[in-house]
């Protein structure tokens, strides 16, 4: 059965690529600045739903030079990126499959 295939060969043979872009995915989505901040020059309108973590922090530091707060936001960024990073770690050791049998 070809569905099978996929499942038990195919699928298992490409999960480490799909885990590494997996993690990219995730910290690019943690990172999403360019595109809001062009389109609404910084300012988050309408109703503030451009207002991104990353415009926020951006204001925070280099329009109101509030580096102190703006530090904080940046080390908070920082943390929360390497708790999804973490997490997809810990969790593919189930479902992530390397040929040699390591884990990492």
């Amino acid at each position: 059965n070809m569905w099978q295939r996929f499942r038990k060969i195919t699928l298992p043979m490409i999960s480490p690529v799909i885990f590494y872009n997996l993690i990219l995915a995730v910290i690019g989505l943690l990172r999403y600045f360019e595109i809001p901040f062009i389109l609404k020059e910084g300012t988050g309108q309408p109703g503030n739903a451009t207002m991104f973590y990353n415009i926020h922090f951006y204001k925070t530091s280099f329009v109101f030079l509030d580096m102190g707060y703006g530090s904080t936001l940046a080390w908070l960024l920082f943390v929360i990126t390497m708790i999804f990073t973490v997490l997809l770690f810990y969790t593919a050791r189930y479902w992530v499959y390397y040929a040699s049998g390591d884990v990492f």
